[in-house]
């Protein structure tokens, strides 16, 4: 909910013509919040007079306060350059991720948007040793599935994922012979990105938001669709890192310092698009 100084208000109404519930009346001059609030916050971040606060569980301390919120601009070509030189990235050095980078890619996550400003993810970090160790269970999950008795309808991953088990089975195979891991890539850390709602919007929306931090960073990133597959197909995964009744790796991304570097960005097919 929201708390508002009274002697500051003036009753100007630009919260109220921002807020996305018509939750706010001007009453007397004042601005007055109701019972259907979302907790987004737009009223604080809008108001000239500072004169709102959000109550229960958010650090005040947290704010930004700026005159021209615009200095944080990226020009949009270096936007655009940047992603399409991201790469996803198989081959890492041993150079540990500090704690501190490690951070600053959830707090991105934090702050990316979420559906009615619900914020039902959280993060489980994995490090090296707990992705040594998961990775044979992985891979024989995947090798071992029964993808006839899979019921394509209830997959939170697309069907076509059933017509790579040759590929599971053959990387299987190789982890088994010479201990080289064309899963998870022998990546230093991964991050799985946990909802207990089963929510692949806003999962996938974090996805994005936390790669971009990443690549920012220095570090290269591989989304994991066959690992978060694996996830959703074997339950030691999910007791192994902790997951509640109800809850599921809505993603998992893997990362580290590369030890590959691309020089040119690639091709991609023409956009599809219409304007109606």
């Amino acid at each position: 909910m929201i708390n508002v100084d009274l002697e500051k208000c003036i009753g100007c109404g630009i919260c109220k013509a921002d807020c996305p519930t018509a939750n706010i009346a001007i009453v007397e001059g004042k601005a007055v919040h109701g019972k259907v609030c979302l907790d987004c916050g737009h009223c604080l971040a809008v108001c000239p007079q500072n004169a709102v606060a959000q109550a229960g569980d958010y650090d005040p301390a947290e704010i930004l306060n700026c005159e021209d919120p615009g200095k944080f601009a990226i020009e949009p070509e270096r936007l655009l350059n940047f992603v399409k030189f991201r790469r996803s990235v198989r081959q890492y050095t041993d150079e540990p991720v500090t704690e501190a980078d490690i951070a600053k890619i959830l707090e991105v996550g934090r702050y990316t948007q979420t559906g009615a400003n619900t914020q039902t993810l959280r993060y489980v970090v994995l490090t090296k040793d707990t992705l040594r160790e998961i990775t044979p269970v992985a891979l024989k999950a995947l090798a071992g599935l029964d993808v006839k008795s899979v019921d394509k309808k209830a997959m939170r991953m697309p069907p076509q994922y059933l017509d790579f088990q040759s590929i599971w089975i053959h990387w299987l195979s190789v982890y088994e012979k010479k201990k080289r891991d064309l899963l998870f890539h022998g990546a230093p850390n991964a991050l799985l990105v946990v909802s207990r709602t089963g929510n692949e919007v806003d999962g996938c929306l974090n996805a994005g938001h936390l790669e971009l931090m990443a690549n920012a960073l220095g570090l290269g990133v591989c989304m994991m669709g066959f690992g978060t597959f694996a996830f959703a197909v074997s339950p030691e995964l999910r007791e192994r890192v902790g997951l509640q009744a109800g809850e599921s790796v809505i993603f998992m991304m893997v990362f580290g310092h590369p030890s590959v570097k691309y020089l040119r960005t690639v091709n991609r097919k023409k956009v599809h698009a219409a304007v109606i």
